[in-house]
C-alpha cells in the first residue's frame, strides 16, 4: 500500500517529532511516499528547490498523489501546502484521514467529517 503523509513544513515544523512517530507507524502498513516530511533535517524553508525548482517538487508530489492509496494528514499545524494536497485528494476521490489534536488550543473549525 502507498500512503503520502502530509504536515506542515513551510507553515511551521514545531511538531517534526509527532510527523516521525505517525510516519514510523504507518510504515507498518506500506511504503510512505513523503516520509522526507517527518526528517527534523527539513525546515520551514521546504527542500532545497535550488536544482530542481518547486515546479518539480509539485509535479513529483502529485504524481505521489496520484498513486497513493491513502493519505495521512496532520492538520494542527495550520498549512496551505497540506490543504492545498488535501484539496487535490478530494478531487480524485482519496481515502483521507486527518489527524488533529484538541489538546493545542487551535480551532479546528475547517476540518469537515464525511
Amino acid at each position: 500500500m502507498h500512503i503520502y503523509f502530509c504536515g506542515s513544513i513551510r507553515g511551521g515544523r514545531d511538531d517534526v517529532a509527532l510527523y516521525q512517530k505517525i510516519v514510523k507507524k504507518c510504515q507498518q502498513y506500506g511504503t510512505v511516499l513523503t516520509e522526507h516530511v517527518s526528517h527534523g533535517h527539513l525546515t520551514e524553508k521546504g527542500e532545497d528547490a535550488s536544482l530542481e525548482g518547486d515546479k518539480a517538487i509539485h509535479d513529483r508530489d502529485m504524481k505521489w498523489l496520484t498513486m497513493t492509496d491513502v493519505i495521512v494528514a496532520e492538520v494542527t499545524q495550520p498549512s496551505l501546502g497540506v490543504g492545498y494536497e488535501l484539496g487535490r485528494a478530494l478531487d480524485m476521490q482519496k481515502k483521507i484521514f486527518c489527524l488533529f489534536r484538541p489538546s493545542s488550543g487551535r480551532g479546528a473549525t475547517y476540518v469537515t467529517i464525511k
